[in-house]
């Protein structure tokens, strides 16, 4: 491959954080193609590969990806005539993905069923186009607004032989928060698990507490069952470095000497050792679902969780800057005007209050928007404070019961 690099990328752990994904999370961007290159402030471009993979080697995958264009068999990959046919790249770097372009091999070439006759092409979990017809293409591209750091070429022919002589990917790089900085720790949206036990939910794992005596505050809990496990999501696809465990002290510490840890279906962690208190997993993925899977018929108890990484920068038009956790009082407002209690988001009381010339935004309890010219009046809290999920966007908090997440209006 002639170009293995992008100039946007200089820190060297990003760049091998991104050479190390294999599969893909994949968030799909309700607005227009445009709008979402102006926010990312690029424009569209072709987008290049890592590495490659393909469900069988006559010829190799990096021939597609090679920018030689030479549309003979030894110039192309190629895989067996089998069942399904798939070949999959994995970009150097999650993007905002526009379109995928195919050339196929020539036709004078060909002596098997062209699996490009019936092909799913994909980015990430996304589906960009189901693709059937009678005829073969030479070249054809297919339109597909997602984000994703994978693309897979997947025929529905159950015979048939897969042939590529380039695939091409346009759109533009994403970037990552404070990724120049160490990494830092990854909010959790949603969880769930295979089966409580008594007061043992998976929030628990997530709740910043990792006291490991369940007895004296609850660690997430199932029964004993068959393999039993706990998957969250977090709250934007991020590149994960490091996962770390707190197991039970208290007693049933056994549960976790065997088990899987993956991220988006890649394994971070294939453990079977002896039992531990705490335990860190490199985990060098883009994703946003974690999962942890016992290989035994035994209870287990996750006490905290604790993911690092570098969170996704989502694109948006809104122009405003997080300021953090600030308390707030029932008979002193640190924000005097209350503007909205209704289906909140940041975009939406940042709106708001931006028609209403007001300098500061916050907030609070998951609904309501306050707005103001001051801020700060009872002091600024952890952020732990400020967990209530936004009624409008889950995945963006909304202050907490008496406390705000508050902006500055730029």
């Amino acid at each position: 491959m002639s170009r293995m690099s992008q100039p946007w990328v200089s820190h060297l752990l990003l760049t091998v954080l991104l050479l190390l994904c294999r599969y893909a999370s994949a968030v799909k961007l309700h607005k227009p193609r445009s709008e979402v290159l102006s926010l990312l402030g690029e424009q569209e471009g072709r987008l290049y590969f890592g590495n490659c993979e393909q469900s069988s080697g006559r010829s190799s995958c990096v021939f597609a990806i090679d920018e030689s264009y030479n549309q003979e068999p030894t110039q192309c990959a190629v895989t067996s005539l089998e069942g399904k046919p798939w070949w999959m790249g994995v970009l150097e770097t999650p993007a905002y993905i526009t379109k995928i372009t195919l050339l196929n091999i020539d036709q004078l070439y060909r002596s098997h069923p062209d699996a490009l006759r019936a092909v799913t092409i994909m980015a990430g979990d996304d589906v960009c186009f189901r693709y059937e017809s009678d005829e073969s293409f030479v070249k054809r591209s297919f339109p597909c607004d997602t984000v994703a750091d994978q693309i897979v070429i997947r025929s529905r022919m159950d015979s048939a032989a897969l042939t590529l002589c380039d695939v091409t990917v346009y759109g533009a790089p994403i970037r990552f928060r404070g990724v120049v900085d160490d990494a830092g720790p990854l909010r959790v949206q949603w969880c769930q698990q295979s089966s409580v036990s008594g007061n043992g939910y998976c929030e628990n794992a997530f709740d910043g507490d990792a006291n490991s005596n369940h007895n004296a505050r609850p660690c997430a809990v199932t029964i004993d069952e068959a393999t039993p496990w706990m998957s969250a999501r977090l709250e934007i696809p991020s590149l994960v470095t490091e996962i770390k465990i707190f197991n039970r002290a208290d007693c049933c510490g056994d549960g976790l000497n065997q088990f899987l840890l993956t991220l988006d279906n890649r394994v971070c962690a294939d453990y079977e050792g002896a039992t531990f208190e705490s335990k860190s997993f490199p985990c060098k993925f883009f994703g946003d679902r974690l999962r942890i899977k016992s290989k035994k018929n035994r209870a287990i108890s996750v006490c905290e969780m604790q993911v690092l990484g570098y969170p996704m920068e989502l694109p948006r038009d809104a122009k405003f800057k997080a300021l953090g956790c600030y308390k707030d009082n029932h008979k002193d407002r640190d924000l005097g005007q209350l503007v909205s209690s209704i289906l909140m988001s940041h975009e939406k009381c940042y709106s708001i209050c931006k028609r209403l010339g007001l300098k500061y935004f916050g907030v609070q309890g998951g609904a309501h928007c306050w707005g103001g010219s001051t801020y700060g009046k009872h002091g600024k809290v952890d952020e732990k404070k400020c967990s209530i999920p936004c009624e409008d966007n889950e995945r963006q908090r909304c202050g907490g019961s008496i406390f705000n997440n508050i902006f500055e209006v730029l």
